[in-house]
């Protein structure tokens, strides 16, 4: 495996170069078939590494070299966690104290010619993350090089290193454009991997009301409105669709609609969403989508005709392709009001037993 590609390494003065796949998933298939599996790019790294392979997707430990490539792997190797490795396919090379060298992410997305010359900067020190930090360090006041290092960080998923030089970025007043879209990016971040929704906030506050600015607030918004149903946090989700409405001062019938559709599935107040959704068909009166919805809302409040009269609606106005879909809402619409109508007898009682 890789660490014994590594021990190999020292003996032969060719640094270790770790494939870490997942063969049942398509791109580590796709760089296996397409890539991996060619003889001269077999040969291109023989000369010049010590190979080793990661299968994530079987559990026999993984052997050095390029053989029996669908028999290779370790289960939650030691190489994804000692080198943070979170998206796979990926290549890492490493040098004889089991120090990352450099990693490329994405491989499936370059051709063996374009994956040769990577590598072949990797050999050489071109291009690669010690090449970048060296460089920014030299002149941390060039904006372009940091960004090329944060570029870098996020795509070794270097968590901290983003953020550090993100939220140093965003502070920079002689790029006041620049400086925004890193602030916007830091707290995209940190909403989206930690859940924490205080940046967003923030940067929402610190708003003024320009054009550009409003539709930043609206942009900002709709990301935390996302971030609450993601996470089904059903009195957050309200809150923030207000809030958008309130601030654009207008009634988008599509936000209406998602409105009146949200408090169908997740809240126990279901008749509040019947104007939501009204006014949305009042403003768009040929959207299939919002016809469905409000049958959502009637079944929800058990108005089973109405619900099937929507669907009959929704169907008239659907195009040919999406018919399918409301036909099988009206179905089990249908359904349920049958069952509600006619509900099963319950079992007769069992004769006692006579004494």
């Amino acid at each position: 495996m890789w660490d014994d590609a590594v021990l190999t390494s020292v003996k032969s003065g060719k640094p270790a170069l770790a494939f870490d796949l997942d063969l049942v998933d398509s791109n580590s298939i796709k760089l296996a078939q397409e890539v991996i599996d060619n003889k001269a790019f077999q040969a291109f790294l023989s000369a010049r590494f010590e190979v080793s392979m990661n299968d994530f997707a079987v559990d026999p430990p993984p052997a050095v070299g390029l053989d029996s490539l669908r028999n290779l792997g370790w289960r939650l190797s030691g190489l994804e966690k000692d080198y943070g490795i979170v998206v796979r396919p990926a290549i890492i090379v490493i040098g004889h104290d089991k120090q990352e060298i450099d990693r490329i992410v994405f491989p499936q997305l370059l051709s063996i010619e374009q994956l040769e010359r990577r590598l072949t900067d990797i050999l050489e020190g071109r291009n690669t993350m010690k090449s970048a930090i060296a460089a920014y360090w030299r002149d941390t006041t060039s904006v372009l090089m940091q960004q090329q290092l944060i570029d870098m960080f996020e795509e070794r998923s270097k968590y901290d290193s983003v953020l550090a030089h993100l939220e140093s970025l965003s502070r920079n007043k002689d790029f006041p454009a620049l400086a925004r879209i890193a602030a916007v990016r830091y707290a995209d971040i940190r909403i989206g991997v930690e859940g924490a929704v205080g940046p967003i906030e923030s940067l929402i506050g610190s708003l003024g009301m320009s054009t550009q600015d409003s539709e930043l607030h609206v942009q900002l918004l709709n990301r935390l409105l996302n971030h609450y149903q993601k996470k089904k946090k059903s009195d957050s989700v309200s809150f923030t669709f207000r809030r958008i409405m309130a601030f654009t001062k207008a009634r988008d019938p599509e936000l209406l609609n998602d409105y009146a559709w949200h408090i169908a599935n997740y809240s126990v107040i279901v008749d509040s969403a019947v104007p939501l959704i009204n006014e949305a068909i009042s403003k768009d009166s040929t959207n299939p989508n919002f016809y469905d919805t409000r049958a959502l809302v009637y079944i929800r409040l058990h108005r089973y005709n109405d619900a099937i009269r929507d669907e009959e609606t929704a169907i008239k106005y659907a195009q040919k392709d999406d018919k399918g879909y409301f036909e099988q809402q009206e179905t089990g619409y249908k359904n349920l009001k049958a069952e509600a109508e006619n509900p099963p007898k319950p079992a007769a009682e069992q004769p006692k037993d006579k004494k």
